[in-house]
């Protein structure tokens, strides 16, 4: 008998936070960042008190794309805002 292990199964809820992160933080959206910091950083306690990650460490690097890409939207947003109220 195989065992499968949990950390192996792919989770919906967590692809679609990810295709979330993604799809806001294109449109320059604070919630990418908030979603791309939550992917890296987000750790929860085992019962031993040992701290662990949340995701995955395939998700957190999505995580660390989604916050770089969301920085990088937002700057692009405000600055062609800023020349667009300029003109």
């Amino acid at each position: 008998m195989i065992r499968t292990n949990d950390s192996q199964k792919i989770d919906n809820s967590t692809r679609n936070y990810i295709y979330t992160g993604y799809l806001t933080a294109i449109f320059g959206g604070i919630l990418g960042l908030v979603i791309g910091w939550d992917l890296m950083k987000k750790k929860r306690t085992l019962n031993t008190g040992e701290k662990v990650f949340s995701y995955s460490l395939t998700d957190r690097q999505h995580g660390a794309r989604i916050l770089i890409l969301a920085g990088i939207c937002f700057i692009l947003l405000l600055t062609l805002t800023i020349i667009a109220l300029d003109a």
